[in-house]
This record gives structure tokens, C-alpha cells and sequence, in this order.
């Protein structure tokens, strides 16, 4: 899959190829200044994100061992957040909440905050791709509209969105953590029941009021892969910072 992004602030236009099969996926982001490549891979029965800077030649990347130990250690910053607060004079913690707008006030805050609701608006057309306009409200702001096409428009087959459930395992126990924590209200976006019908081809996201992204899908064909499209070539790793502790057996 072919797109382009342009940042309708800056005027700045980024290009993103997708490549995508049942086990792997790579995004190739090529910026007005950088290039840089998302992959998701599962060979050797090893799940792990993995960002490659290509003018760098490097790659950092999480496996599942280091995701969950970040889960464990967010949740546990969180927890002790909330302790601190919960210490707090009233008016320090009124304070406190208002600067977080809300979001640090338990796992009760979820039922304040809004998640995005889409509304259909009517038929369309996106490069050549029929598709369904929406409009996204959170919290009684528009914040998205897009248009979104059917499996069959853009040649998909259930089979092919595969990877999105490695993917949805592999970010499991960061996705409860965000449940169950005061962060439990963001809306994290969900690729199996995105709140539309269809892949969206079209889609401009807003910041108060004012339209900021608008991403276009110009092209989406079948190709055959072989595991050099999926390669880092002689990329070499480099550690995220705080990846190593993280990756540290509890002491005992």
C-alpha cells in the first residue's frame, strides 16, 4: 500500500509505503528529511516491534519479554502516582487533575472520558476507491473525518490483516494496563473494531477545530514477498534507553 501524509500546518508531505503479509509487516516512512522503517515480526516464534533508522544504518527494537515488563513498570509508576496524589491537600490535588485534564484520577476516570464515536455521512470516492464518509466526535469535538472502503474495493481478504493479531497479542499487556489505570479512557485504536466499517482510505485529523494531518491512499496491489523485503540488512542494534534495565531479571 501506497500513501501520502501531508502536514496541512507545515505543508510538509510524507510518503508511506506498507508492506504486509499474514506474519510480518513494514512501513517505510520516507520524511522531507529522513527516512525511517516500522516492522513487525514473528519469525522464530519471536514476536517484536523493531525501528530501523536507515540514514543511521541502526535498529532498536521490543520483544514481548520487554513489553510486558514495561506494562508492569508503567502500572507500577502509575500506582505510585496515585499514592502521591492521593496524599495531596485537596486543593493541590484539584490542581494536580486539572493540569492532567483528569487522566490521573483512577480507573473511574474512564467513564469520563470520551472515546470517538463515527457517524456515516454518505457515499464518496478516494483515488479511485468508493468508500464511506465518517465523521469522529470525542468529547463533543470533531477530531476526524475519513472515508472508508470495503474489503472488497481495496482487494482484502480476512487473511490478510493476520499480522494484526500478532500484533493485538503482542501489545496485550500494555493495552490492559492502559485499561485498568488512570489512563484507561484514551482511545487506543482498535484494528479489528475501529468504531467504522471498511479501511479508510481518506482520513484528516483535527486539533481543536482546526484540520492538522490529511492522509491519502494513492495505490494497494498484491506482491509476492521473499524475507529480504522484511530484512534489516547490516543494520546494527542499538539499545533504547532504559531497554536494558527493563530487560533485567528482578532481583531476589
Amino acid at each position: 500500500m501506497q500513501s501520502e501524509t501531508t502536514n496541512l500546518e507545515a505543508g510538509t508531505v510524507t510518503k508511506m509505503d506498507m508492506l504486509l503479509d499474514q506474519t510480518r509487516m513494514r512501513i517505510n516512512m520516507i520524511g522531507p528529511k529522513t527516512t525511517t522503517s516500522v516492522l513487525f515480526l514473528t519469525d522464530g516464534g519471536r514476536d517484536r516491534m523493531v525501528m530501523l533508522d536507515t540514514a543511521k544504518n541502526e535498529y532498536t527494537e521490543i520483544d514481548k519479554a520487554t513489553m510486558d515488563k514495561m506494562a508492569q513498570q508503567m502500572q507500577g509508576a502509575m500506582g505510585q502516582m496515585k499514592a502521591m496524589m492521593d496524599k495531596m491537600p485537596p486543593a493541590q490535588r484539584a490542581a494536580m487533575e486539572k493540569a492532567m485534564k483528569g487522566q490521573m484520577k483512577g480507573p473511574s476516570a474512564a467513564a469520563t472520558l470520551e472515546k470517538t464515536v463515527y457517524s456515516a455521512k454518505g457515499g464518496s470516492s478516494v483515488n479511485g476507491f468508493a468508500c464511506t464518509k465518517y465523521d469522529g466526535v470525542s468529547a463533543g469535538q470533531k477530531v476526524v473525518d475519513l472515508c472508508a472502503a470495503a474489503p472488497s474495493v481495496v482487494h482484502f481478504a480476512p487473511a490478510d490483516f493476520a499480522v494484526f493479531d500478532h500484533m493485538k497479542k503482542f501489545t496485550e499487556s500494555m493495552q490492559q494496563m492502559a485499561a485498568n489505570s488512570p489512563m484507561g479512557g484514551m482511545d487506543l485504536y482498535n484494528f479489528t473494531d475501529p468504531g467504522y466499517q471498511g479501511f479508510p482510505v481518506a482520513q484528516t485529523r483535527y486539533s481543536g477545530g482546526k484540520a492538522v494531518t490529511k492522509t491519502e491512499l494513492k495505490s494497494i496491489k498484491s506482491a509476492s514477498f521473499s524475507d529480504a523485503d522484511f530484512s534489516l540488512g547490516s543494520a546494527k542494534k542499538r539499545e533504547m534507553p532504559g531497554m536494558m534495565e527493563a530487560a533485567k531479571p528482578p532481583s531476589r
